[in-house]
């Protein structure tokens, strides 16, 4: 589970001859909204523009104070619900809960799918009935004041089929790029609402740890956007010390549920330690020195060997950073 390399061969792309449309499964793509006008349009083009024969379109909003319901009137094909919500991951699961496909993805109102990925993938689903998860490789770009598109990375997610343990802890995942069966959600649960920012993280660990049966598409299945007003792809990272902050007790909470698991728990312990410190460093830089001390008190309680697995951390982090570098 922890180890390089990929257990099956990446699924090819192509519709196959025999295939028409009419036998790829209906699709469903959930969109979280909140005050998203400023990108939404972009978003909900390249799904239309996807000419998926049988697609699902469905927004949560939060409740949105600009004129992002506005804009979601303007397109009757989209099926849009406006209530209060617990977060993202909370918009997600009623998502999932509403979707009539047999296929669901996710996309956020700032992000784009590149054209023809959705009939790659319902094709990859439609000829590999064991299959429970899809995942095609991860692309950052920012736009310039011409509305110019620039190409920071491309991660291809290449081991164990983007469902490799050490790059869902130390690494980048590509959750929007993940396209998963319904059955996916009724039988390893839905996001965790728990966690505000990180929760699409932990639900991919979830999977990678159950033994889901992943398979690939060998091109970029979504393209995130680097801006400002992003939770996790703002130039800034001003979110660091929030997510930091549920990295720390994610880790911790694994290694507790697979304490039976001694290869597993030693692995999030590992990355607890590393988390951890690095809070602690970034909490002292933002010179919230009581919180650091706080932090670092922490950590000698609730994982005393802490040194020890930094270092192991360390090793796995490099491992990461070597195996799947961007492109």
């Amino acid at each position: 589970m922890l180890g390089g390399s990929s257990a099956t061969t990446p699924a090819t792309s192509s519709l196959p001859p025999h295939m028409s449309a009419g036998l790829l499964p209906k699709l469903t793509i959930v969109t979280p909204s909140w005050n998203g006008e400023r990108f939404i349009r972009e978003a909900i083009h390249s799904i239309a523009q996807q000419r998926y024969p049988d697609l699902e379109h469905i927004v949560f909003d939060a409740g949105s104070t600009d004129n992002t319901l506005a804009l979601l009137a303007q397109f009757p094909d989209v099926v849009v619900h406006s209530e209060p919500d617990r977060g993202i991951y909370d918009a997600l699961n009623k998502g999932i809960t509403q979707a009539n496909g047999e296929i669901i993805g996710f996309l956020n109102t700032d992000d784009l799918y590149p054209d023809g990925v959705l009939v790659e993938i319902g094709s990859i689903f439609a000829r590999e009935p064991d299959i429970d998860v899809v995942v095609g490789h991860s692309c950052l770009f920012e736009t310039d004041d011409q509305g110019r598109r620039r190409r920071l990375f491309v991660r291809a997610h290449v081991n164990q089929n983007g469902l490799w343990l050490p790059e869902l802890a130390f690494g980048v995942p590509g959750f929007n790029g993940c396209f998963f069966r319904r059955r996916v959600f009724d039988k390893f649960g839905y996001l965790n609402i728990k966690y505000r920012i990180t929760g699409d993280r932990e639900f991919l660990m979830r999977l990678a740890i159950a033994g889901a049966r992943a398979t690939r598409v060998e091109r970029p299945a979504i393209l995130y956007r680097a801006h400002a007003g992003s939770l996790s792809m703002n130039p800034g990272k001003s979110n660091l010390l929030r997510m930091g902050r549920e990295y720390v007790d994610m880790a911790l909470e694994l290694a507790k549920a697979n304490a039976s698991n001694r290869e597993l728990s030693r692995f999030f312990l590992a990355w607890h330690a590393f988390e951890s410190v690095k809070l602690v460093v970034r909490r002292g830089q933002a010179g919230q020195l009581r919180d650091a001390l706080a932090l670092f008190a922490q950590l000698n309680v609730q994982n005393p060997l802490w040194p020890w697995r930094l270092f192991e951390a360390a090793r796995i982090w490099r491992m990461v950073r070597d195996l799947d570098a961007p492109a």
